[in-house]
């Protein structure tokens, strides 16, 4: 099952890869292209609930499949990818790209949220680990 929870994780991580590319794509065209598209043929909606919600949600899955075996791999995953959902978010809103709208301060909130509850995960995954490793220690005593 870690193999599993780590391919999901590693898929959620290309996903946020590629989603942090084209949102950079999209704003490098954006006087260009009034549409807010980079190299994917979709708008900011449907990047983001594909590329970005999608990776969420294959991280959570990852660490539930993967919670009671010990593994290296799914904390690392987990932290790197809330991590990049949140480094992504800074760096929108240091560029300027999006507009101080309400909806928008809300969207990015959330979106922090969800990257920080991903880093959490990673961290609960450690500690857990650390008591599996813990437990095994005191068994073979």
């Amino acid at each position: 099952m870690v193999n599993l929870a780590a391919i999901l994780l590693s898929i959620a991580l290309i996903l946020l890869i590629i989603y942090g590319l084209d949102t950079m794509v999209a704003s490098q065209k954006s006087q260009e292209n009034p549409s807010g598209t980079g190299f994917l043929p979709m708008n900011e909606a449907v990047r983001g609930s594909i590329f970005g919600a999608g990776a969420v949600l294959l991280s959570i899955v990852g660490f539930v499949i993967g919670r009671n075996e010990q593994s290296k791999i799914i904390p690392i995953l987990l932290i790197v990818n809330g991590g990049l959902i949140i480094l992504g978010m800074v760096i929108v809103i240091a560029m300027n790209i999006v507009t101080s709208t309400e909806e928008t301060m809300r969207t990015v909130s959330i979106t922090m949220l969800l990257g920080a509850i991903l880093i959490a995960l990673g961290v609960i995954k450690i500690i857990k680990d650390r008591k599996i490793l813990g437990k095994k220690t005191d068994m073979s005593k």
